[in-house]
């Protein structure tokens, strides 16, 4: 079957080709990683032995940071592997000037390019951050290296499509040492495509290990400089869909008779701004008796309700925040992440539709550090507390790297 696959490659690749020459992106993209000069070592150490570790996006790269850290602190030399142009800029941001760090685009799992980077460096292990599954690296990696999976995952729906050609996928998968996976539903979903039950543990999401930036002292005294009405309970509602800003006016509308709160939208989709306003307007009328004073974060005013127009500052008001509501979970979308405001100190308030993170709030509810609401009321009884919880417990219990890192021992 590998066979099939690298001839149907080499077909890809005239196809390319000929695109390539009117497509200067495209050629581009495909020069970078498939071009690249694997010779010029870097390893401050002087051993040729290292770790191979190979992720997709800077997804998983942040997700991998505490796992790079640990093995650096122990004397590894680490190859990062990446496919994508955001990733590997991340990477280089982070390790561009690591002398036991070298940073390469993942060569598009082909097979000289992967024989030349294993014939360069001596790999011992080769790491792959969630279920890639590349053929070719699978058949090098476990041939001239130890191979492993860490934070796999497998969904419903990419196992119908893996059931299909169960065969080829078993003898890959079977080419690891160990497969490290998220949740129990994903280590039957591997088993049932003919894995045995040693083979694959059940270790936490990587997620848990990321360690998350704090804002500066600076950076906080802007804000309520600016923004930040700090004499007042500040409700921040983060990466929010439509229908949840509306749920959200409503109840500060209620609430906030006697002016207590601040409510700071940080909206997913930063096109819906002029929506959201208008949902103000529909709220809160003019009215003598329903002032409400609203404004954008960029006009540097303190109202009311504020309305973040910038992108990368959520994370920011998380940690201003008193309260603190995650999107997507009001209305069918499936939620977005808890982990930030949770890191932060501050118990994430969702709705039902969290079928997204669900392995996640699930580890929280057995702690108590969520809250989730059905409606409105819910919502209104809730903000009327003054609930403070120390949140760090949550990520020593559920961060298992340590696990992990003897794994690869």
């Amino acid at each position: 079957m590998i066979i099939v696959y690298n001839i149907l490659r080499y077909f890809l690749y005239g196809i390319i080709g000929i695109v390539s020459i009117f497509n200067k992106k495209l050629r581009i993209f495909f020069n970078k990683r498939l071009k690249q000069d694997f010779s010029k070592r870097k390893f401050s150490n002087n051993k040729n032995e290292a770790i191979l570790i190979h992720m997709s996006s800077v997804g998983e790269f942040n997700l991998s940071r505490e796992l790079i850290d640990r093995l650096i602190l122990k004397g590894e030399n680490v190859i990062l592997s990446i496919m994508t142009d955001t990733g590997k800029a991340a990477a280089e941001k982070g390790y561009g000037n690591n002398e036991n760090v070298a940073i390469f685009y993942f060569p598009l799992d082909d097979y000289v390019c992967l024989a030349n980077l294993f014939k360069t460096y001596k790999i011992k292990k080769t790491v792959i951050i969630e279920t890639e599954i590349w053929p070719n690296l699978y058949s090098v990696a476990s041939e001239k290296s130890e191979l492993y999976i860490i934070n796999g995952r497998l969904t419903e729906k990419k196992m119908k499509s893996y059931l299909k050609i169960k065969g080829f996928i078993k003898k890959l998968l079977n080419k690891a040492e160990k497969i490290m996976v998220q949740s129990d539903e994903d280590r039957k979903r591997y088993v049932s495509l003919g894995l045995t039950d040693e083979k694959v543990k059940v270790y936490k999401n990587l997620k848990y290990s990321i360690k998350y930036e704090k804002i500066s002292e600076e950076a906080e005294e802007k804000y309520i400089e600016n923004n930040i009405q700090k004499d007042k309970k500040i409700i921040v509602c983060g990466s929010t869909r439509p229908g949840e800003e509306k749920i959200w006016l409503e109840v500060f509308k209620e609430i906030n008779e006697e002016k207590e709160y601040q409510l700071v939208l940080v909206l997913r989709h930063l096109d819906r701004i002029d929506e959201v306003i208008n949902e103000i307007h529909q709220v809160f009328p003019e009215g003598e008796n329903s002032k409400i004073s609203y404004s954008l974060m960029s006009e540097d005013k303190k109202t009311d309700i504020l309305v973040v127009d910038k992108m990368g500052v959520l994370r920011d008001f998380y940690q201003l925040a008193d309260f603190v509501f995650v999107g997507g979970t009001l209305v069918d979308i499936g939620g977005h992440s808890i982990l930030e405001p949770l890191y932060y100190g501050k118990k994430p308030i969702i709705g039902n539709y969290y079928q997204n993170i669900a392995e996640i709030v699930e580890d929280a509810k057995k702690m108590s550090f969520i809250k989730i609401v059905e409606n409105k009321n819910e919502i209104v009884e809730y903000l009327k507390k003054s609930e403070k919880v120390d949140t760090s417990e949550f990520f020593r219990k559920n961060n298992e790297i340590d696990k992990i890192l003897e794994e690869l021992e």
